[in-house]
């Protein structure tokens, strides 16, 4: 009898689970149901620390010399700033990730736009001094950009 109880048990009779497996819930069950030992133990997990994240709010703030990607920069690290408050730390972590990367491109982008701004100054002043020193001699037409010369 004992064989048929097992096979024919009804779906609102709670399952008879052997004492020295362990119960895993998946938060299904009825509230009025008696829990197993084990079942009340909570299977705890290792909570990650959200204070490791870096939010990069100075580099972003350093990147504010270029504005249209320094605003974004800074907007980024405040989304992960945001995150870490809530606790959140798979989504503080992709977007530290992300705001890493942004400020590398816009630091790159900047250095870049710095150097072409000097040099086109250097050029500017070069073409002065030659354009000076040949007014004296003869009069030349001026050509902003040369290429290749």
């Amino acid at each position: 009898m004992a064989e048929s109880d097992s096979v024919y048990r009804s779906k609102s009779a709670p399952a008879r689970i052997p004492s020295d497996h362990p119960v895993f819930s998946l938060g299904n069950q009825d509230s009025n149901m008696t829990t197993n030992r084990q079942t009340s133990q909570a299977l705890s997990l290792p909570i990650k620390s959200v204070n490791k994240i870096q939010t990069y709010v100075i580099w972003s703030g350093f990147n504010l010399l270029f504005l249209p990607f320094g605003i974004l920069c800074c907007y980024f690290s405040y989304r992960v700033n945001q995150f870490k408050m809530q606790n959140r730390y798979e989504m503080a972590k992709k977007w530290s990730q992300r705001t890493f990367v942004l400020n590398i491109i816009t630091t790159l982008i900047m250095i870049g736009f710095i150097i072409t701004v000097v040099m086109l100054h250097y050029d500017h002043e070069q073409r002065q001094q030659v354009l000076q020193r040949n007014q004296t001699q003869t009069t030349m037409a001026y050509i902003l950009w040369q290429p290749g010369r």
